[in-house]
């Protein structure tokens, strides 16, 4: 049997990189919207750029291993749904991590 908290260690670091890379995305949007165009914001709009396409990339594989995650441990679809959109909003997104992770570990000693 496969263990069912095999990819909580890689989730959790996703998914704290992309909470992280969420609020610096939202910051930059905001920034270069609230700034003239000599800001630093609007002067490194190629490297945010950048920045905001690795951030969707990872979080792709975000998605990947909380569904994972969901079916090795057998999550009712909501739980799952709302674990994906909360790593949408800046800052919950870190409250949505460690509550996925209280579920596993709590799986986890309740299998032991």
């Amino acid at each position: 049997m496969k263990n069912p908290s095999g990819p909580l260690r890689p989730y959790q670091v996703i998914a704290t990189v992309v909470g992280i890379n969420l609020i610096f995305v939202f910051t930059a949007a905001f920034a270069q919207r609230a700034t003239d165009d000599t800001s630093w914001w609007n002067r490194n709009d190629s490297l945010i750029f950048t920045i905001d396409q690795v951030h969707g990339l990872l979080f792709m594989a975000l998605l990947v291993l909380i569904a994972v995650l969901a079916t090795r441990n057998g999550w009712k679809p909501a739980f799952t749904i709302s674990t994906m959109l909360l790593a949408t909003i800046p800052f919950v997104s870190f409250w949505a991590e460690r509550r996925t992770t209280r579920k596993v570990r709590g799986a986890q000693t309740a299998a032991a």
